[in-house]
């Protein structure tokens, strides 16, 4: 089950939409506090409330509830306003007028919650549009009422999808692809400049590389990597490289040093050289190894510097450690960073040491 949240100010429009019955066999499966005799009664029974709070921009709440095609047979009107209603209370949209209906024109089953975001009090409602929150909400419940978990994003309908979301399963779908064909960053990169999209790191104060970010260059919008998805890691993508670099078993196509071929620095240290010219510059060496990694392949967000940020330091100052505290960088246009300013609160750890 998931869970979109669009808030608004059109209690008209929104109705009109929710309760089609010709397009979208409209049902409506529970609700409190308004007229149900027609579309003009239910908006009208909406405004009345609304109006007991001036100076409110987006008083329209609106919440679709979408559940697996595979639930189809199990999730019927009752069940749906049940989870819905239990939905609504977690969110803290209690008190309050609303109707839920339900749609049956798509393969998979669900609704939507259209609730008035002044209260019987003349209050608002606080919290019901954060989508951590509501994230949280709906994989609690898909697990408490037996439901099927999404696949992937493979099986999301791409041509349904509109704004921040359409830009999002864009970056998705280019990235995984050109990925499959680069062993490197400098490869990702230049592939994907290719494609309209810029690659950017995420660094520490120490240089070091804690995260990646993905722009449509088009739209000028800005998704963490992780964001996007999980597999789009720093970390994530960087082990996929490497374990495309085994299948190729190409020691001469190999510019970046991972952690699992520490002792062929050596070796490689005169192909990057080759290949990035005589820059010993900070961006020149971190370039050449780009980045950092653990041991075990955790996510960089959450690692100390590793063996490629470790060499650039020393190649530049030998005399210096690395210094693991925080930090980070950013770019223009819209950013979908939420994750990295909570990191940054809280940056400060402890480097894990490397085995020798």
């Amino acid at each position: 089950m998931i869970a979109k949240i669009h808030p608004g100010n059109n209690f008209g429009g929104l109705v009109n939409y929710a309760n089609d019955i010709e397009k979208k066999d409209a049902v409506v499966v529970a609700s409190d506090g308004v007229s149900l005799a027609s579309n003009a009664a239910i908006t009208a029974s909406f405004k009345v409330q609304a109006k007991t709070h001036s100076g409110v921009k987006d008083f329209v709440g609106h919440i679709s509830l979408s559940f697996s095609p595979e639930d189809k047979d199990k999730v019927d009107n009752e069940l749906m306003a049940k989870i819905a209603q239990e939905y609504m209370r977690r969110m803290g949209i209690i008190n309050t007028q609303y109707v839920i209906f339900r749609h049956q024109d798509q393969p998979h089953p669900h609704v939507h919650i259209v609730y008035n975001r002044v209260d019987n009090d003349g209050n608002i409602i606080k919290g019901d549009c954060s989508f951590s929150k509501s994230a949280a909400i709906t994989k609690a419940l898909t697990r408490k009422y037996g439901l099927t978990f999404g696949k992937g994003k493979k099986n999301v309908r791409r041509d349904r999808l509109t704004g921040k979301d359409a830009i999002k399963y864009h970056l998705y779908d280019t990235i995984t692809a050109v990925l499959k064909d680069c062993i490197t960053w400098q490869q990702l990169r230049k592939a994907l400049s290719e494609k309209g999209i810029s690659l950017d790191f995420v660094r520490n104060s120490d240089g070091s590389v804690r995260g990646v970010t993905f722009t449509d260059n088009k739209h000028q919008v800005t998704f963490a990597g992780g964001k996007i998805d999980r597999s789009l890691t720093f970390g994530n993508i960087d082990r996929q490289m490497y374990d495309i670099y085994q299948i190729n078993d190409d020691p001469n196509d190999q510019p970046y040093l991972y952690p699992h071929h520490e002792q062929e620095y050596i070796t490689h240290i005169t192909h990057i050289t080759e290949e990035y010219g005589q820059d010993t510059s900070a961006s020149g060496i971190e370039d050449a190894f780009d980045f950092t990694h653990t041991n075990n392949h955790e996510d960089s967000s959450s690692s100390g510097s590793g063996i490629g940020s470790a060499i650039a330091e020393v190649l530049l100052q030998p005399h210096v450690a690395p210094s693991p505290s925080g930090g980070g960088s950013s770019s223009g246009g819209w950013r979908d960073d939420d994750d990295e300013k909570e990191k940054n609160k809280n940056h400060n750890y402890t480097p894990r040491k490397r085995k020798r």
